[in-house]
């Protein structure tokens, strides 16, 4: 119950710390996104791990991840961006918790922490390269391609005929 008062009552310092930590590890592309969009993101994210270790159990960040890839995915986000996101909330929350937490239940808190996380991110690649497989361009037939220029009328001056 500790680490959830400790997230709880340091969630919006740890998501403006993770935000910052975004701001120079995006991809040009995506560092123009706005960071109240990103500080939005990731206030969700953090209030979906918070909810999970409440009720004990990883169905709301599963639900979660579904819904950030698909929506990430058809947005035309690519998936290290994506999990970018996820990377530097946990860094942030190592962070806080080697600082702030005793050494007691140190190891605990780490591994719930990292878990939850994990399932995020596993999830989340799963779902977006599911997707990714149902949407891919139209493969080139080959047979075709190298199977001569049938189409192409023969030159009027060849010697063949």
């Amino acid at each position: 119950m500790a680490l959830i008062a400790a997230l709880e009552a340091h969630s919006q310092e740890l998501v403006d710390e993770a935000v910052d930590l975004l701001g120079h590890r995006l991809h040009p592309p995506y560092r123009h996104v706005d960071p109240e969009v990103l500080r939005r993101r990731l206030s969700q994210t953090m209030d979906t791990l918070i909810t999970a270790l409440k009720e004990r159990t990883p169905l709301p960040v599963l639900d979660y991840a579904r819904r950030v890839a698909r929506s990430c995915f058809h947005a035309g986000f690519h998936l290290e961006d994506i999990q970018m996101h996820f990377n530097a909330l946990e860094e942030v929350l190592w962070r806080f918790l080697v600082q702030t937490e005793s050494t007691d239940h140190l190891h605990e808190d780490l591994a719930r922490v990292a878990s939850i996380i994990g399932a995020i991110k596993d999830e989340l690649g799963r779902t977006y390269v599911n997707l990714a497989a149902h949407h891919k361009a139209p493969a080139i037939n080959t047979r075709s391609l190298y199977g001569g220029t049938q189409s192409v009328p023969e030159h009027p001056m060849s010697t063949r005929h």
